[in-house]
């Protein structure tokens, strides 16, 4: 244990100096060849053994805390294994026959899942669909966090800005699959059916919403149908794909390629069931 003693006499010793310069003195530099500067040469001795026995109280007095252990490193997303186009429809068949029978399997994120998450995802299929709150994709195709990139607006319609969420889903992160859903009873659909047939007038940024899909409603009339709703609604969806085919680079060389397969499909609000054009 130091003493109070040697304490007082190396603080006063650091608090010396220090305070000269805090004041702007130079203090003289004596030669350590002269009597003086031997004197000088010991106190300096002095003063480091000082310092050290300073040092070696005040960790006495304030002990470090012991250091906390090491965070673990996250664990990272293990890549998924590269599948194909088929197969990822496969999966999306499969968990629809699932949901529809009512024996969907979805289960609550582990926190480790939500670690691995965290790191980076690895969708297996693109889900362009409809903002209908009764169409969740991840719900209907028995799927969970990270396995669907989902891009949704109502009437199933693709903007510029949906398109490079799209693209960007195929290009950084490998889906290898597109499906464009639409769904029975759709409330766009159904207001551009009435904007083309009956000239109903919507407002703004409804009408803007229900024009891209009044093509197929007019496309749909052509062949007469018995339900025009129902038939614009499926033509709407296969007018998408049919445009994403072609409406960037990435997307056509890879179909080109066999890497992508775009499909459309229609999801049954009655039966649950989701009826692929593939």
């Amino acid at each position: 244990m130091v003493s109070r003693r040697l304490l007082l006499g190396a603080l006063a010793g650091l608090a010396a100096p220090a305070l000269a310069f805090a004041e702007g003195d130079d203090p003289p530099k004596p030669s350590l060849l002269t009597k003086k500067g031997r004197r000088t040469r010991k106190a300096l001795k002095t003063q480091a053994s000082d310092r050290a026995a300073l040092d070696k109280a005040l960790a006495d007095l304030n002990p470090k805390p012991p250091a906390a252990p090491a965070a673990p490193a996250p664990a990272s997303a293990e890549p998924r294994a590269a599948i194909s186009p088929d197969e990822a429809l496969g999966r999306l068949k499969q968990g629809n026959a699932i949901f529809a029978r009512g024996g969907a399997s979805i289960v609550l994120p582990s926190m480790g899942r939500l670690g691995e998450l965290a790191q980076g995802q690895a969708p297996f299929a693109v889900i362009v669909g409809c903002s209908d709150s009764r169409v969740a994709p991840e719900l209907i195709f028995d799927c969970n966090l990270g396995e669907v990139f989902v891009v949704r607006v109502a009437g199933s319609t693709v903007s510029r800005e949906g398109l490079g969420s799209i693209v960007y889903a195929v290009e950084h992160l490998g889906a290898p699959l597109i499906v464009v859903l639409g769904h029975t009873k759709c409330g766009a659909v159904s207001a551009a059916v009435d904007v083309a047939t009956k000239h109903a007038e919507l407002h703004g940024a409804l009408f803007e919403m229900v024009l891209p899909i009044v093509p197929a409603v007019l496309e749909a009339e052509e062949k007469h149908p018995a339900d025009l709703k129902d038939a614009a609604i499926r033509q709407n969806v296969r007018d998408v794909a049919a445009r994403l085919r072609v409406a960037d680079g990435v997307l056509a060389e890879r179909l080109g390629e066999g890497r992508l397969k775009i499909v459309s499909a229609c999801y049954d609000l009655a039966s649950g069931q989701v009826a692929f054009d593939a």
